[in-house]
């Protein structure tokens, strides 16, 4: 699971990297082509789509210079300024897992100072008692932020699902304009089917299921005997499973329709403009070259509105991303603090707390996995029509 998550991340800052180099080699336009590219931008209404995302995510991308599917700004993007966004954001995230884990830590250190003076109340150790009015506080200091994360966590994806219902069909118009009709088809199927799912996924599976298994693990680490361990860890197995299977056939699915597709548009595109040069007399090879520079424009305005949604998406994602992060680290370095000082009750439950929030931040890097790559698959093997 780790190795995968380190993947997952290394996947969504190669994406962020992606729109800076993507018309790296694009020479500057005229003055009558950026009037004609802007015209080409308003008509494949890609300038309506900075007003469907969620207001958090157009402040963070104003700020990284980005106003909408503009080509030329999106060149401009500098590493700098993602990283300065990243740490801005980590900085707004960090307040609430930091308070949380100091609180944990001195009920970690408050019970480890009962436990070393040996008190005793009654016949009953002193030790025993605090163990469970300390699980408690733990309990109490953890359960209702990790709950809101789950919720969180849920809006974002389906606020993601639904910019993605409005970008597609903005980019499938834009292929089917570009002669990909074939691969432009497959695309809206797809991402219009993958974008329903992921919404219902988080209106119906991911806040219930997850609060439901948070229960069972603290349930689990407060009270052994239950024996509900089994029951958790079948469960994690399951969604592990479920995850990887998922990935794997829509990404599969989506190369194979893109490579296919992008055959049969790059042999349509030849035979039009074939059949433009040979059977329009005196004016079929102007016509040819006049077709050439519309699809170079098309192209230009594909890549754009390409990376325009690659970086929208991972905007969206980043603020959960990064939050479920810095709870992860907290939860496991108290754990850590737990094992020093022998806290076992403690340790099991603040790991318990880090499965439930490592297994959210598995299936937000699928979601945002699946609604970013599909792009790149496009952008990337898509290009037939460009030939």
């Amino acid at each position: 699971m780790k190795v995968k998550t380190w993947l997952f991340l290394l996947l969504f800052f190669l994406l962020f990297a992606l729109p800076v180099n993507a018309q790296a080699d694009t020479p500057p336009l005229s003055e009558d082509s950026r009037d004609y590219y802007q015209q080409q931008v308003e008509l494949s209404g890609a300038d309506e789509l900075t007003n469907e995302l969620p207001n958090d995510t157009r402040v963070m991308m104003e700020h990284m210079g980005i106003n909408g599917a503009d080509w030329e700004s999106l060149q401009s993007l500098t590493p700098s300024a993602i990283f300065s966004q990243i740490a801005s954001m980590a900085q707004t995230q960090s307040s609430g897992p930091l308070k949380a884990a100091v609180e944990v830590l001195a009920v970690m250190l408050l019970c480890a100072l009962l436990e070393g003076m040996k008190l005793s109340l009654g016949d009953r150790p002193m030790s025993g008692v605090m163990g469970v009015v300390s699980t408690l506080c733990v309990c109490t200091i953890l359960i209702l932020p990790i709950v809101s994360c789950v919720e969180s966590a849920a809006g974002v994806i389906k606020g993601a699902s639904g910019f993605m219902l409005c970008y597609v069909p903005v980019i499938a118009g834009i292929m089917i304009a570009g002669g990909q009709t074939v691969s432009a088809a497959s695309y809206h199927l797809m991402m219009v089917g993958a974008g329903e799912v992921i919404s219902q996924i988080a209106t119906g599976f991911l806040v219930p299921m997850l609060s439901i298994f948070l229960g069972l693990s603290i349930t689990a680490s407060i009270s052994p005997r239950l024996n509900l361990n089994g029951i958790c860890e079948t469960f994690s197995k399951v969604v592990k499973w479920v995850l990887g299977i998922v990935m794997t056939i829509f990404v599969s699915l989506l190369t194979l329709q893109t490579v296919v597709g992008a055959a049969a548009d790059t042999t349509g595109t030849k035979a039009v403009k074939f059949a433009i040069s040979s059977f329009i007399p005196v004016v079929g090879g102007a016509l040819s070259d006049a077709f050439n520079t519309v699809q170079g424009y098309v192209r230009l305005l594909k890549s754009g509105v390409g990376a325009f949604g690659i970086l929208a998406a991972g905007c969206i994602f980043l603020p959960v991303i990064l939050q479920c992060l810095l709870w992860l680290a907290s939860v496991h370095i108290c754990a850590c603090v737990g094992d020093i000082f022998d806290l076992k009750q403690l340790s099991s439950l603040l790991r318990a707390a880090g499965k439930v929030i490592s297994m959210l931040l598995a299936i937000i890097l699928c979601c945002m996995t699946i609604l970013t790559v599909s792009t790149v698959l496009v952008l990337v093997i898509g290009g037939g029509a460009a030939a």
